[in-house]
């Protein structure tokens, strides 16, 4: 089960968490199960029960379930403790959900006091204690009122008492060496007795049961920690690597670290495509009126109070690889900016045949690459490398110029491959991009033109070849493999296969049919959704772009936090509302781009450029905060919280506008206590935050011109830029550093030591 978030105090435990295939779950408390979103499948004591969104199921003590969820449920859970001096809760009486047609009074009431409960324990105030506890009586009460309890004489169980015991037992102590002789001595039992009761009733062998609570525990392990695959397999019981390899691949299809990789690539794209699993509000909002909620579930702020050893590293950090996209003319000052300061070492190179200049000369194709090779020979002076994409898109330029013949589109591709290995060497860094779905079409139609032009490559270091979605057999950019090509997906993430799987998966239906549904282009629209979301907001429309700069840092937070795969993502940055692919909707672009077409930096240009300069060396990180070093100096990048941003915006009712329009500053407060750290050094702190969008006014006039000269775009960027303050230190062991962050805020902390 994933946590996203949890709270215990003495009564009651509540957490919303993805609830995924579990076989044989012995409940150890009474539980209660909200599903927000998806559904539940659970065999409960030999009875299917389906759990749909919106539905309550109550689980007892004692109750043995499987449970198999849809992908990505959310589901509230609420546990009800009980200390070994309390009386334990009798079994309640539920055979079918509680819904809004079965028991619907009570299912109201249920509902509520869930909701509450649980924004009432992440949301604590003055008397929460007491609130909770009063939550979770009147549960208990609803319980008792709206279900009754089983009679002990009416009581089924699919489960002895004894196989209980034992499925407790194995459950506290699968990480141990067990077997069958030592579980039937130590419960009084012959094995043979013991391991037929147990199959009859269970349906699963103890061998294959202890197995598979293994697995589930490796399986969390493998989510929630960094660890060694060889230190998970030994600390769950398996006695070496290849059999944890084994036993795992034939229960998930994955190996163990194929499965890490595919967890944190479908967190990231989650993140991406927008499900807030900690809006709290949003998720709860479709069953309890958010003016219902308690009060105290308001704009709270936060605190981030974390001490950290500044000797000690919990690992790299490893950078995305951006992919520069330019509509307007190529500048040499600009990409050179871009490469320094973003670190960028690709430029995309795309509509190649509109470049190429094409004759017929007597039934003879004649071609010249004048155009192309000065955008080529301009990317290699500024010491970047082509990232040359050919798209479906060639081949209608190609048919729009009045050639109809596929073959000789192959020849102009062939003419193109033999200039560039006579001119260029084929550098070992370029890229060769091939997207060969029409991705701009209502259709899952190859352009096929385009796949056969593959082959032209083919020995080629550097080919890529797109899919919605990576094949199943691709395999990660660390394993080891020859004759090899690269695939990467709608997330730009990017992994290698063979060209002849590659080739094949290309005609794959699964994939025809996501570009088909135009699934990538609906994803767009969410993120511009979202987005006019701010603009159309009366009080948050002045930082939009301010809260769009959130985003891309709340983004790289999250592929920072997955430092082993952020360099297997290839993102393209836009830098003057170029289209960051052909499906994008022009006005996204637009707002994506890191600066605007007249050359005035973005609040977007600031935030990529902090992201890009987080040294390789990591202290600390979590969802809006990672710090990191390079010897004895140290860059921390601090964001807003995501989730708290859109509870804040969330809040549909006067008061909390009012409270906005007058604070404009909902704020987290940061506490980091650095040790460790001596010497003299020099502090330098960024800010972007709404107060300084407020401060300026001046350019409020320069937004409304439609064409600004040199000088204008100048004063832009120099007054729409980070705050800056710097101060010198003189440190000794330890330095405590206290910042707030307000709503959209970006904080930017450079320690630079200088008695070096």
């Amino acid at each position: 089960m994933n946590k996203n978030k949890n709270e215990i105090n003495k009564f009651v435990l509540a957490s919303i968490e993805t609830i995924e295939e579990v076989d044989f779950l012995l409940m150890t408390q009474l539980t209660a199960w909200f599903v927000l979103s998806g559904y539940l499948e659970i065999m409960r004591n030999g009875s299917d029960i389906l759990i749909r969104t919106g539905d309550i199921f109550v689980l007892n003590k004692g109750d043995i379930v499987r449970v198999i969820g849809s992908e990505e449920n959310v589901t509230l859970t609420v546990k009800f403790l009980t200390s070994e001096y309390q009386e334990e809760f009798p079994p309640f009486k539920l055979n079918m959900p509680l819904s809004m047609v079965y028991k619907k009074d009570g299912y109201e009431l249920v509902k509520n006091g869930m909701a509450y409960l649980y924004v009432e324990m992440i949301y604590p105030g003055v008397g929460s204690d007491y609130i909770i506890e009063g939550y979770s009586k009147h549960l208990i009460g609803l319980f008792h009122r709206h279900l009754g309890w089983v009679d002990e004489k009416e009581q089924v169980h699919a489960a002895s008492d004894k196989v209980k015991e034992i499925v407790s037992y194995i459950n506290v102590n699968y990480a141990e060496k067990l077997s069958l002789d030592e579980i039937a001595e130590k419960f009084y039992s012959s094995k043979y007795y013991l391991a037929h009761s147990f199959k009859k009733q269970l349906g699963i062998s103890i061998g294959n049961y202890i197995k598979e609570v293994r697995l589930f525990h490796s399986l969390r392990m493998l989510e929630s920690t960094n660890d060694k695959i060889v230190m998970i397999a030994l600390a769950n019981g398996f006695p070496n690597v290849r059999s944890f390899n084994e036993a795992f691949k034939i229960r998930y299809k994955l190996t163990p670290a194929e499965f890490r990789e595919e967890r944190q690539i479908r967190a990231v794209q989650n993140h991406a495509d927008g499900e807030l699993s900690q809006d709290v509000l949003a998720l709860l909002s479709p069953y309890v009126s958010l003016g219902e909620l308690p009060a105290n579930s308001s704009n709270v702020p936060d605190r981030i109070e974390v001490q950290l050893d500044l000797q000690k590293t919990i690992g790299q950090y490893s950078k995305v690889s951006h992919v520069l996209k330019v509509k307007g003319e190529l500048k040499d000052s600009r990409l050179i900016e871009v490469r320094e300061r973003f670190g960028v070492k690709w430029v995309a190179v795309n509509r190649i045949i509109k470049k190429v200049e094409i004759q017929l000369n007597e039934g003879q194709l004649v071609c010249s690459f004048r155009e192309l090779d000065r955008m080529l020979q301009q990317i290699v002076s500024a010491g970047m490398f082509p990232y040359l994409q050919f798209q479906s898109i060639d081949f209608d330029d190609w048919e729009e110029r009045g050639f109809h013949n596929k073959e000789w589109f192959g020849k102009v591709i062939r003419q193109l491959n033999l200039h560039l290995q006579q001119n260029y060497m084929t550098n070992s860094e370029w890229m060769y991009e091939f997207r060969c779905f029409y991705e701009s079409q209502s259709s899952g139609e190859l352009c096929q033109p385009l796949v056969n032009a593959i082959s032209t490559f083919k020995g080629y270091k550097n080919v890529v070849i797109h899919f919605p979605k990576a094949p199943e057999d691709a395999v990660s950019l660390d394993t080891d493999c020859h004759n090899t090509v690269y695939c990467i997906d709608d997330w730009t993430r990017m992994r290698k296969i063979s060209l002849e799987a590659a080739l094949h998966h290309l005609f794959d239906e699964a994939f025809i049919r996501v570009i088909g549904e135009n699934m990538n282009m609906k994803s767009q629209n969410r993120i511009l959704d979202r987005m006019l979301f701010y603009e159309n907001d009366d009080y948050l429309h002045a930082y939009s772009d301010l809260a769009q700069a959130n985003a891309i840092i709340w983004q790289y937070m999250s592929l920072m936090n997955r430092s082993q795969i952020a360099g297997h993502y290839f993102p393209p940055l836009s830098l003057d509302s170029a289209k960051l692919f052909e499906y994008f909707p022009d006005e996204l672009a637009s707002k994506m781009s890191l600066c605007t077409p007249d050359g005035r930096y973005k609040d977007n240009w600031y935030a990529t450029e902090f992201a890009s300069r987080l040294f390789d060396e990591l202290v600390f990180k979590n969802n809006s905060c990672i710090v990191t070093k390079r010897q004895e100096n140290y860059r921390i990048l601090t964001v807003y919280p995501e989730e708290e941003v859109h509870l804040i915006v969330n809040q549909n009712n006067e008061q909390s506008k009012l409270a906005w329009h007058k604070a404009k500053s909902p704020y987290v407060f940061v506490k980091l206590d650095l040790t460790n750290l001596e010497g003299t050094y020099r502090l330098t702190k960024q800010r972007l935050t709404p107060e300084q969008v407020d401060q300026r006014s001046d350019l409020a006039d320069l937004r409304k011109c439609k064409k600004l000269s040199f000088e204008d775009i100048t004063y832009w960027n120099a007054i729409n830029r980070p705050s800056r303050s710097v101060e010198h230190l003189n440190i000794k062991g330890n330095y405590t550093l206290e910042f707030e962050v307000p709503i959209f805020g970006i904080v930017m902390i450079d320690l630079e030591k200088t008695n070096v």
